[in-house]
């Protein structure tokens, strides 16, 4: 046996099962060590931004195969494997473009581009007047990047260099593209002396602070999500208590408050529904009551698919969600937190609610799942 293979089967033992088909001889197309990578990755790979607890310097990246939905035996951070250090404070947002993953850190205040196998490429570090890195859209060639201090920034997905900023407001949070056009949360600033029932629109080709349009909607906008013809809006009010959901029609340019209460927010694709959680605390008894259902907004209707959920693990019906993520073919991933207890646990439920799969996600906090095509 050859030496290569002697270690390809060494690290085919740690990773996912499904990938010890890829690391087979007989498989001439697929390397696992494609991109330079220091360990076996599988073919069809996701990852897994684990948030970290704030100022632990504990954030990380999980890899897992995305079809056998296995992850490896033993906990591995796929950055600090790849790169030979951590990845930093508060892991905030994820997203993969061109073959491309970028990763915003909040609190270690950059974005870094990495490769397909999670080496670092590149980074862009945030001055004072832009203030720290929340979330990041792609679109033809360029990331946009909220921050804390009021702006939208457009940067070269190639380099990360700087092009143009733009000024929407206090805190811009969540941020989605939609048919070159941005839709972002403005949120309540973080010194609480002011907040926003604003949900900010920013065409790509006008990128600029003159052109910046505004719909009103709840206090303190966190979260948006877009279809084809709507844009889900959830927000927690002026006071951190309400999620309300709200819903802006595209074609009409008008919003409309649900009546409906959500923590998370997800569009389908190739349908106008949302996919929702909602997460209620009753913090005298810190007990949480979890509902899931579809949101219409043509029909304005609401489906609770509660039971289909927790049909699977009974534990999804109180336990804290951190995360929700589309995946392929329809499917959901929801990310399960024990916030300092340990590490968090990822579900992979099919389209139907069908068929549901879970695996840990190595590591405290997960928020994001991204998946390579």
């Amino acid at each position: 046996m050859k030496f290569r293979s002697i270690i390809l089967s060494a690290l085919c033992g740690l990773a996912v099962s499904a990938a010890m088909t890829s690391c087979s001889d007989d498989d001439d197309d697929y390397d696992p060590f494609e991109y330079g990578s220091k360990i076996a990755l599988p073919e069809h790979r996701g990852y897994v931004l684990n948030e970290g607890s704030y100022q632990m310097n504990n954030a990380s990246i999980a890899f897992f195969d995305a079809v056998a939905d296995t992850t490896t035996s033993k906990e591995y951070d796929l950055y600090y494997v790849q790169n030979g250090r951590q990845l930093g404070d508060t892991g905030q947002d994820i997203i993969i473009y061109n073959d491309n993953v970028y990763v915003i850190v909040y609190g270690s205040n950059y974005i870094a581009k990495l490769n397909k196998a999670g080496i670092e490429q590149c980074r862009h570090t945030f001055p004072d007047n832009h203030g720290k890195p929340r979330y990041a859209v792609a679109d033809d060639g360029k990331l946009y990047v909220t921050t804390v201090g009021g702006y939208i920034l457009r940067l070269n997905a190639d380099d990360l260099t700087l092009e143009a900023d733009c000024i929407v407001g206090k805190t811009p949070e969540r941020i989605v593209e939609e048919d070159g056009v941005l839709y972002v949360a403005i949120g309540n600033s973080y010194d609480y002396t002011s907040t926003s029932n604003k949900m900010a629109i920013v065409s790509t080709d006008n990128f600029n602070d003159n052109y910046v349009k505004y719909v009103e909607v709840m206090d303190n906008t966190q979260l948006v999500a877009a279809n084809d013809n709507y844009v889900a809006v959830q927000g927690y009010g002026a006071d951190w208590t309400n999620t309300p959901l709200w819903i802006y029609d595209i074609k009409s340019g008008k919003a409309f408050d649900t009546g409906e209460y959500a923590t998370y927010v997800s569009e389908i694709d190739g349908s106008d529904k949302f996919f929702c959680v909602y997460s209620m605390t009753d913090w005298n008894t810190y007990q949480t009551t979890n509902t899931y259902f579809y949101y219409d907004p043509l029909k304005k209707t609401k489906e609770d698919i509660t039971s289909k959920v927790v049909s699977f693990n009974k534990e999804l019906a109180s336990s804290s969600i951190y995360g929700l993520s589309k995946g392929k073919n329809g499917s959901i991933y929801l990310l399960q937190t024990l916030y300092k207890g340990g590490n968090g646990t990822v579900y992979h439920f099919t389209s139907d609610f069908a068929n549901c799969k879970s695996f840990t996600s190595w590591g405290q906090n997960p928020k994001k799942v991204v998946l390579f095509d």
